[in-house]
């Protein structure tokens, strides 16, 4: 194993492929114990070295959203699998280098806490109207700190991960 640490994400390094029948798509959803080692990993949740197996990729979605962290990304890079945790890019004083008003920083904070936001929670959340929602997301989106998912009716922002 290796951790590699970037200004914006740790990336972990493990040799070896996912189990047949798993992949990096499949590990966001709830899924089943599928380990690489059932004669290790028996002892060891035997032992209770180990809680749940099975959770541990979704475990850390939810604990990257409940910190304001963009998802992870896991990706199998030839005889590596790779996690990547992103870091927290959208401080406060990135924010403030870009000139977001405090309604758009509002936003922003509500994406990362929520993973993500539509013109419609945006008007809810700001008390404003369609078109003025419209344009601040449209600055997010130019300034790097929202990515448009999507179009018309199922359109919504996600937090950039990186600049």
């Amino acid at each position: 194993m290796q951790a590699i640490v970037f200004a914006d994400r740790v990336e972990v390094w493990n040799p070896g492929e996912l189990p047949p029948g798993l992949t990096p798509e499949l590990l966001r959803q709830p899924h089943g114990p599928i380990p690489r080692n059932p004669l290790i990993a028996e002892p060891l949740f035997r032992m209770k070295y180990v809680e749940k197996a099975g959770t541990g990729t979704t475990d850390m979605i939810a604990d990257c959203l409940k910190a304001c962290l963009p998802e992870p990304d896991f990706r199998q890079n030839g005889p590596h699998f790779v996690a990547t945790l992103w870091r927290d890019w959208l401080t406060e004083a990135a924010m403030a280098n870009m000139g977001l008003n405090e309604r758009q920083k509002e936003v922003v904070l509500y994406a990362k806490r929520n993973g993500r936001i539509t013109n419609a929670d945006y008007q809810k959340l700001a008390g404003i109207t369609r078109k003025t929602a419209l344009r601040d997301l449209s600055v997010l989106v130019e300034q790097g700190a929202f990515v448009l998912v999507g179009s018309k009716r199922g359109a919504h922002y996600i937090p950039a991960k990186k600049k």
